[in-house]
């Protein structure tokens, strides 16, 4: 695929997940999670999909939900900053 392709495709990936969803997306994940839908874009949308669907028992969504809380947790981690005060 060429370069320019790629910049294309990732444009449109981009303006796709800021795109809101539709009422019977927000309402389906509203009756699962206590979360304000009012102004879901469809890249928050498929995160609270995945949670949701965790919470319901899916296994695969619950694995990637899984994987990718314990990435933030060691991301925030190493971050940490250690201050010692010298007199």
């Amino acid at each position: 695929m060429k370069t320019a392709d790629r910049k294309s495709i990732g444009y449109v990936m981009d303006k796709a997940l800021k795109s809101p969803v539709t009422q019977q997306v927000r309402d389906e994940i509203a009756s699962v999670l206590d979360v304000n839908t009012d102004r879901m874009t469809a890249r928050q949308a498929i995160v609270y999909a995945q949670i949701a669907k965790a919470i319901r028992g899916d296994k695969a969504a619950f694995e990637a939900v899984s994987s990718v809380a314990a990435e933030a947790t060691a991301a925030d981690k190493s971050f940490c900053v250690e201050v010692k005060v010298v007199e």
